[in-house]
C-alpha cells in the first residue's frame, strides 16, 4: 500500500463458495429498501467454476470517535465494497485493524442507511417522514438561517459537530458556522483530559507524553481507570508486549474487573470516584517514607518556584521592581542555596522547601504548598474513602518509585465531576516519584498519542476577519439555558444543525436537551444512518460512508493516510464536503470557501512542517501512506524541555485557564493544587442515594465506537441487545437473576434491558455497555438517566455522575 494505493488482485474462485463466505454481507445488502445490491439467490450459480470479478484494493481510513485513524485495505468488486483487510506498513506498531474495522463493509450497506433527504411529517421522534429533494432541503435550511439571522441575530443559528468523522472535509461545517457568525455548541466530551493534561504536563508532538512504544521500557505499568482492550485497541498491544516480552509488571486500578484487569499481575479494586484520594495518599506515603525525588522536583518541576502568599501567583522580577511586568525579562524567582533570590534559569540548586520574606513579600516554595495539601491524606483516611487497604496504598507508592514506572490514567477518571483534580493528583504523585523524562516513565493512556508531522486539520477554518461568534459547551449551556445567558452571551437558539454526532446516545442531560430542542424552530441532522438523534430532527440529510468519498487522516499516527473513494455513494447520499459546499453556496459564501476537496487538502499541507519533509496532498494520494516522522522511541522530557508556560512540570497552577466562561466563579486556593472531594451526585453519602443507591456507569464496547457499528449484523451476532451488569450482591436482594429484564430509574428517566450478573462488578454500581440506540431498549433509554452537572474549572460531560435504583421488570 505504501508504494501505491491501488492494487489489483486476480483470484479465480468458486462463486458459490464466495457467496457462502460472505453470507452476512449479501444478506444485509439484499434487505436494503432501494435494492442497491442484488440478493444472494440472484447471484448464485449452479456450482460452475467461473472467474471472479476483478478485485481492486484501495486505501481507506477508519476515522470515527475512538480517534485511532486506523488504515486499511478496502476491497472492491464490480463497484461494491466487499471487505476490508489490514495493510502492511513500514512501522509494524501502526499496523492495526479491530473487529469493527473488519466489519466496515456492512456499515456501508447498513439497512438503516438514510437514503435521501427527508422532512418530518409527524411529531418529533415519531418517525414519520416525507421524501424531499436536495434542492428543497438546502433551500429550506438556508432560507430559515437567513430569516433567523435577520430577526434574531446570526448567533441564533447553531451548529454542533461530533467525532463521527475526524477529517478536514468534515471541518468545513465549522468554516460555514464561523462565516455565518453562528453559535458553535461543543459536545464537551473528555474535557477534563484536555484541561488537566496540558496544564500539568504541557504539549509536545505526542500531546502530553512519549511515543506509544516507550512503555516497552517500563518496569512497572499502572493502568488506572482505563480498559484499552475495549476503548483503545490500537494501543493495547504495546502494554501486553511490555508485560509478555519485556517482563513489565502490569497493575490495574479500576472499579471493575475488566478485560485488561484479567491480564494484570495485580488488580486493585477501588470505590467509584475516589481515585484522587488514592493518589493523594500515595504522595503521603512517598513523603513519610522519604521516597520523594527532590533532585528531580528541583530540576524539572515548579517545586522551587516562590509563591506569593498575598495572591497565589509566582514571585517575579517585576514584583521587586527589576523588570517590566510580563516582559521577556520578567523572570520567575527561586531561593538559592546561599539564601539569595535569583532567576529560575540562573540558580543551579534551588530550595524546594521553606517560607521566606523577600523584600517584604511573604513567599513559600510551591512544593511546601503541595506537602501541606498532601499531609492530611494518610493511608488510613484514604482507605476509608477508597476501600483500598492501607497495605496496598503503601505498596503502590513504593512501586511507583521503583521505576522506570509509567502511569496510564484513562477516561474513566474523566467521567466523574472530580476528574481534573484526580488527574492532577496522579500527575503530582508521578512527579514526586521522579518518574518523568526517562525511558519507560511518564503518563500514558489518553495523554499519549502520535501526530503526523505537517498534518494541520484545523487549517480550513475561517480567516481572522470572520464575524464574531459564540462558543457554548453543551453541559454548561444546559445549566444556563433557563436563565437565558451563557456568561454574557444570549442563549437564543432558533435553529440547530448537527453532523457526525449522535447526541441522544453520547451526550449528557438528554432530558434537558429535549426541552431545548422542543423550542428550536428548525433541527437538522446529517448522518449515515437513521440514529436516535436523526429520528428527532425536522430535516435529515443522508451522508456518505467514509469509503464513498475522498479524504485523508493523520490522527493518532506518525503517518498521513489516504482514504480513496472506493465506491459511488449509495442512494442520494453526499459527503460532508459536498453538503456543506451546497449550503455555503446557497448562503452566498462560496468565495470564502473551497471549490474542491483537492483545494481543501492542499491547504491542510500548506505549512512549513509539511514543506520541510516534502509532504503534499498529491504525494499522499500517490503513496497512500506517508510516514512523516522517525519511528524511533520518543521520551518526553529527556532533553529537559517541558511544554508548559513555566517550562516545567506543574503540580501547582498559578492561574486556571478556563476552556469556557459561562459566568462561573473559580475557587483558586482550592484549584491551584491537587485535592479530592466526592463527585457531585454519584457518591453513596449523597442524600439521593437513599432513593437511588446504585452508581450508574458505562464502559466502551469492542463492538461499537460510541453508536457507530451499533446495528452491524456481524457484530450483533456477539451482542444483540442492551444489557446491564451488576454484582450478585445487588441482584439477589431484588430477586433478580442472570437473564432477567430489569428496570433502571431515577428522577430523570428510566430504561428496561437485560441483566448480566457479573462478579467482576463492584457491589453498589452498575455498568452498561455504551452505544446502544433508543429503539434497541425494551423501554426507555439509558441516556435519560444521566444529568448535566458541571464544575467551574471544566464544563465536561460527566457520564458517571448518576445514581439510580433497579428493580425486576414486569415483562
Amino acid at each position: 500500500m505504501e508504494n501505491s494505493p491501488y492494487v489489483k488482485a486476480r483470484p479465480t474462485v468458486n462463486r458459490r463458495a464466495f457467496l457462502r463466505g460472505s453470507a452476512a454481507l449479501t444478506a444485509g445488502t439484499a434487505s436494503l429498501a432501494l435494492g442497491c445490491t442484488p440478493a444472494a439467490d440472484d447471484l448464485a450459480t449452479t456450482g460452475a467454476e467461473t472467474s471472479a470479478p476483478e478485485e481492486i484494493v484501495v486505501p481507506g481510513v477508519c476515522r470515527g470517535g475512538c480517534g485511532a485513524g486506523c488504515p486499511m485495505n478496502v476491497h472492491v468488486r464490480d463497484g461494491k465494497i466487499v471487505k476490508t483487510s489490514r495493510c502492511e506498513l513500514s512501522d509494524p506498531g501502526t499496523m492495526r485493524l479491530c473487529n469493527r474495522g473488519l466489519a466496515h463493509a456492512l456499515r456501508v450497506y447498513d439497512e438503516n442507511r438514510i437514503q435521501y433527504p427527508m422532512r418530518r411529517t409527524g411529531e418529533r421522534g415519531e418517525g414519520k417522514w416525507e421524501r424531499i429533494s436536495w434542492d428543497e432541503a438546502i433551500t429550506t435550511i438556508t432560507d430559515k438561517w437567513k430569516q433567523v439571522a435577520e430577526e434574531h441575530g446570526p448567533w441564533a443559528n447553531a451548529f454542533l459537530k461530533g467525532s463521527g468523522n475526524i477529517t478536514p472535509d468534515s471541518h468545513l461545517g465549522l468554516l460555514l458556522q464561523q462565516l455565518m457568525g453562528a453559535t458553535r455548541i461543543d459536545p464537551a466530551a473528555d474535557r477534563a483530559l484536555y484541561v488537566a493534561g496540558p496544564a500539568s504536563l504541557g504539549y509536545n508532538q505526542h500531546f502530553c507524553g512519549s511515543s506509544f512504544d516507550d512503555v516497552l521500557d517500563s518496569k512497572n505499568i499502572i493502568i488506572w481507570g482505563w480498559n484499552p482492550t475495549e476503548s483503545n485497541a490500537y494501543q493495547v498491544h504495546y502494554y501486553l508486549k511490555a508485560k509478555e516480552e519485556h517482563n513489565a509488571k502490569l497493575i490495574v486500578i479500576d472499579t471493575t474487573f475488566n478485560i485488561i484487569a484479567s491480564k494484570a499481575d495485580q488488580f486493585v479494586p477501588i470505590r467509584p470516584g475516589s481515585d484522587g484520594a488514592l493518589a493523594m495518599a500515595m504522595m503521603n506515603v512517598l513523603v513519610n517514607e522519604n521516597l520523594t525525588d527532590e533532585a528531580f522536583l528541583a530540576a524539572s518541576t515548579v517545586a522551587p518556584l516562590l509563591v506569593k502568599k498575598s495572591d497565589g501567583t509566582y514571585l517575579r522580577l517585576s514584583d521587586l521592581g527589576r523588570a517590566e511586568k510580563e516582559s521577556e525579562n520578567d523572570a520567575l524567582l527561586v531561593m538559592g542555596p546561599d539564601g539569595t533570590v535569583g532567576a529560575l534559569n540562573e540558580v543551579a540548586d534551588p530550595a524546594v522547601r521553606g517560607s521566606f520574606d523577600v523584600e517584604g513579600i511573604a513567599v513559600t516554595c510551591a512544593y511546601d504548598l503541595l506537602l501541606d495539601r498532601v499531609s492530611e491524606w494518610t493511608p488510613q483516611r484514604a482507605s476509608e474513602v477508597t476501600d483500598v487497604p492501607v497495605e496496598t496504598i503503601e505498596q503502590l507508592a513504593r512501586t511507583l518509585v521503583d521505576g522506570p514506572t509509567s502511569v496510564a490514567p484513562g477516561l474513566g477518571l474523566d467521567h466523574y465531576t472530580n476528574g481534573v483534580a484526580t488527574y492532577s493528583a496522579i500527575f503530582a504523585a508521578t512527579m514526586m516519584a521522579g518518574q518523568f523524562g526517562k525511558p519507560g516513565t511518564g503518563i500514558k493512556a489518553g495523554f499519549t498519542t502520535d501526530f503526523a508531522v505537517g498534518w494541520d486539520a484545523s487549517s480550513p477554518l475561517a480567516p481572522d476577519d470572520a464575524p464574531d461568534s459564540y462558543l457554548f459547551y453543551g453541559p454548561a449551556m444546559l445549566n444556563c439555558v433557563d436563565d437565558g445567558f451563557y456568561g454574557e452571551a444570549p442563549i437564543d437558539i432558533k435553529t440547530l444543525y448537527i453532523w457526525n454526532h449522535n447526541m441522544f446516545v453520547t451526550a449528557v442531560g438528554i432530558k434537558k436537551w429535549q426541552e431545548v430542542l422542543d423550542k428550536v424552530e428548525l433541527f437538522v441532522v446529517a448522518d449515515v444512518v437513521m440514529s436516535s438523534t436523526a429520528n428527532y430532527a425536522d430535516i435529515v440529510l443522508p451522508a456518505c460512508h467514509y469509503f464513498e468519498c475522498e479524504s485523508a487522516s493523520g490522527e493518532s499516527t506518525k503517518y498521513v493516510f489516504y482514504n480513496a473513494k472506493a465506491a459511488e455513494p449509495l442512494y442520494e447520499s453526499k459527503s460532508d464536503f459536498d453538503i456543506f459546499s451546497m449550503l455555503i453556496e446557497k448562503m452566498g459564501l462560496s468565495d470564502k470557501s473551497y471549490r474542491t476537496v483537492d483545494d481543501l487538502y492542499e491547504k491542510v499541507f500548506d505549512n512549513d512542517a509539511a514543506r520541510e519533509i516534502g509532504l503534499t496532498w498529491e504525494r499522499v494520494k500517490q503513496e497512500g501512506a506517508v510516514l512523516t516522522t522517525s519511528t524511533d522511541t520518543f521520551v518526553y522530557g529527556a532533553d529537559g524541555v517541558w511544554g508548559t508556560n513555566t517550562g516545567r512540570l506543574q503540580f501547582y497552577q498559578e492561574v486556571i485557564p478556563l476552556d469556557t466562561d459561562y459566568g462561573q466563579t473559580i475557587d483558586m486556593p482550592k484549584e491551584c493544587l491537587p485535592y479530592w472531594e466526592p463527585p457531585m451526585e454519584c457518591w453513596t453519602d449523597n442524600e439521593l442515594a437513599k432513593d437511588y443507591p446504585l452508581v450508574f456507569t458505562s464502559e466502551r464496547s469492542k463492538y461499537r465506537v460510541h453508536s457507530q457499528f451499533g446495528k452491524n449484523p456481524w457484530l450483533l451476532d456477539f451482542e444483540d441487545e442492551p444489557y446491564i451488569m451488576a454484582n450478585p450482591a445487588d441482584c439477589t436482594p431484588r430477586g433478580i437473576v442472570d437473564g432477567d429484564y430489569v428496570r433502571l430509574f431515577n428522577g430523570r428517566g428510566n430504561c428496561t434491558l437485560k441483566m448480566r450478573v457479573n462478579d467482576g462488578i463492584r457491589p453498589g454500581m452498575l455498568v452498561i455497555d455504551h452505544g446502544w440506540e433508543r429503539d434497541q431498549f425494551v423501554d426507555g433509554f439509558y441516556s435519560d438517566l444521566i444529568g448535566y452537572n458541571v464544575t467551574p474549572v471544566v464544563a465536561n460531560s460527566y457520564y458517571f455522575d448518576a445514581l439510580v435504583e433497579m428493580e425486576k421488570a414486569d415483562i
